[in-house]
């Protein structure tokens, strides 16, 4: 057998890669930068509100770049512009930062109740996002993600699988909305931006691991890795 070219790299491995790049890149532009900005501003003596208004601007920036190179606004992004615009209308009409701060608190809610929607739907979320992630991370095919619509369709086990993940979702982003808007209300102002990205990495760390545990104790990820093994030969 020939020796692969010199920087060779699969094709699986490219994609992991690009996609790891782009999830890295998303939370330095929706967490660290907002945070990181806001205290440089404060820092240099700016006010709460100017602070939070210009620390915010990039993730504003981002989805208008997004929406222009795709040619479409999606309803979050629609959502999250709106809801921009409203906190900032409204704390600069009261004088009160606390409004903006609590948008967070508003955009996660939104995000928990659009989980749970979805139970009506024919694909619950928390299906439609897991597969679109091993596809993106190219796992689709040691996790059989081809095979997930007929498993669907006749597995009864697999479907109370995902609806579960996802009001487990739901639910937890709700909670962690409620804490945020609690904390923009009640903790000083400054304290808040760096609690609430904080709370971020909190919520996603436990609901995945909670997941995992959940998914692993009902045969999931074994049943899936089985099926491909079983493919394979």
């Amino acid at each position: 057998m020939s020796e692969p070219p010199v920087g060779y790299e699969p094709a699986e491995n490219a994609a992991d890669r690009g996609a790891r790049r782009r999830e890295i890149g998303s939370v330095l532009i929706d967490l660290v930068v907002p945070v990181a900005g806001f205290y440089v501003l404060r820092a240099a003596g700016a006010g709460v509100v100017a602070s939070l208004v210009l620390s915010s601007a990039p993730t504003t920036l981002f989805l208008v770049y997004q929406a222009i190179r795709r040619r479409r606004l999606d309803a979050l992004a629609v959502f999250v512009l709106v809801i921009m615009a409203a906190s900032v209308g409204v704390s600069f009409l009261t004088g009160s930062p606390r409004f903006l701060l609590a948008k967070d608190g508003w955009f996660t809610a939104a995000i928990g109740v659009a989980f749970l929607a979805t139970l009506l739907r024919a694909r619950p979320l928390a299906f439609t996002l897991s597969r679109a992630l091993l596809t993106r991370t190219g796992m689709a095919a040691r996790f059989q993600t081809g095979s997930w619509d007929h498993r669907w369709a006749t597995t009864p086990w697999f479907r109370r699988v995902w609806r579960t993940a996802t009001v487990l979702w739901g639910a937890g982003l709700l909670l962690d909305a409620a804490a945020r808007v609690i904390m923009s209300y009640t903790l000083p102002v400054d304290t808040v931006p760096a609690l609430g990205g904080a709370l971020w990495a909190v919520t996603f760390l436990a609901l995945q691991v909670i997941q995992h545990f959940y998914f692993t104790r009902r045969g999931l990820w074994n049943s899936l890795l089985s099926t491909a093994n079983s493919a394979a030969r």
